[in-house]
């Protein structure tokens, strides 16, 4: 729904993240409603593994939300990266997630997108722990609802809304959902976090819908033997995405109950979990696979010195990188990334290549300070943004991010 900004709250004197709504959205009808209903969620969720509120506004016709600001990584990088993670890790991460759907769902809100790019690993100075295990943090409740029946519903029965790898078989029809959608969502998190990838993988959004509705997921302990999973932990995730909402777990504090009862019954080391990379430490995982696919860069009107800094940057990542023309083929590459200082140009092509079969994820690296196409190009379905002048740290983490993802996604398929 948005794009979110590291600011500084000039009143408090204290860092924040300032989540923006899509300038294309502001117009669309319950978008603003939306906007501000969640920053009403988020100030009713008081939690340690949430994020808190500071703000709610409109500023020059822009709404605004104030947030917490946290210093960690997303789960869905540390997974682009290591891959799979251990089962000690899993389930203290799962614990954590647990006890906040727990106090979100007694407050009548449920999450409706729980996903690894959804769920934070935080630096636990800031949270004032002497513990180096992982600190979670759930994000990004922009599609949440209450189940409050003196509030309007903002999603009608009928529109299907979340992230398709991780949608519970009644959100993909369309239905009205309870928490233990979340829980079904939870599920599909911890069946990617054991075997490095989602439950159900595809090349389009309808037929993953369809497996989630239809197809029964491919059993952790057969399909990944040299994960070594457990019985009693095969048999927890699998009733997670049990296809009727009945044989699920009743509540998020069910859940969690059976999740440290399985745990124990597997007989696992209680082995202290490490704690996970953050940003600054993201030189330490700079380098990709050396059989990844090469980065197309298609150059509009770029200057020599962003072009050497990402050329640099993609050989100190180990990264391949071909320069094409507009109108070359796509096909055989990872990733595209368009180099343009003028931003409408670079957009313009953009959309041009989104509109090819098959195309590769898409990054556009444009100017800093023009919010609207910045947003503009997230919501017509470009990847990622890279704002000018280029910062390598940034550069190689999203690259290698994206390349790892998206070539261990279609190795799935295939």
């Amino acid at each position: 729904m948005g794009v979110v900004y590291e600011g500084t709250h000039l009143h408090l004197k204290r860092k924040v993240a300032l989540k923006i709504l899509h300038a294309h959205l502001v117009r669309k009808d319950n978008s603003m409603e939306r906007f501000r209903r969640e920053a009403i969620v988020l100030a009713k969720l008081d939690h340690p593994h949430a994020v808190r509120i500071y703000d709610f506004g409109i500023h020059q016709g822009m709404p605004y939300i104030a947030m917490e600001f946290i210093d960690g990584i997303e789960l869905a990088d540390v997974l682009a990266i290591q891959g799979f993670l251990s089962l000690p890790r899993i389930v203290h991460m799962a614990e954590q997630i647990l006890d906040v759907l727990s106090s979100a769902h007694k407050l009548g809100i449920i999450h409706r997108d729980l996903k690894p790019a959804n769920i934070m690993l935080c630096n636990t100075e800031q949270n004032k722990t002497d513990s180096k295990e992982d600190f979670v943090r759930v994000v990004d409740f922009g599609i949440a609802f209450l189940r409050d029946q003196d509030e309007p519903r903002m999603t009608q029965q009928g529109h299907v809304h979340g992230t398709a790898a991780y949608m519970s078989p009644e959100q993909c029809r369309g239905l009205d959902i309870d928490a233990r959608s979340d829980l079904y969502s939870l599920g599909c998190v911890i069946y990617e976090l054991i075997s490095g990838q989602p439950p159900f993988v595809s090349d389009g959004s309808i037929e993953t819908l369809s497996a989630h509705l239809y197809r029964e997921p491919a059993s952790l302990r057969q399909t990944f033997p040299e994960r070594e999973v457990p019985v009693a932990m095969e048999a927890f995730v699998m009733r997670a995405l049990a296809k009727q909402r009945s044989a699920r777990f009743p509540s998020a504090d069910a859940m969690r109950q059976e999740l440290i009862r399985a745990y124990k019954e597997s007989g696992l080391k209680t082995a202290r979990p490490p704690r996970t990379l953050l940003p600054n430490q993201v030189a330490e995982w700079w380098v990709s696979d050396t059989d990844a696919p090469p980065v197309a860069l298609l150059e509009l009107n770029m200057d020599a010195a962003s072009r050497d800094i990402l050329l640099t940057t993609l050989g100190v990542a180990a990264v391949k990188s071909v320069r094409i023309e507009p109108g070359d083929s796509l096909l055989g590459y990872g990733l595209v990334m368009v180099l343009a200082q003028d931003g409408q140009q670079g957009l313009a092509v953009c959309e041009k290549l989104l509109a090819t079969p098959q195309t590769p994820p898409i990054v556009l690296c444009g100017p800093e300070d023009d919010l609207e196409l910045m947003t503009t190009a997230i919501g017509v379905g470009v990847h990622d943004y890279i704002p000018l002048p280029l910062d390598p740290t940034d550069v190689a983490r999203k690259v290698v991010r994206i390349l790892r993802r998206y070539t261990k996604l279609s190795s799935a398929d295939a």
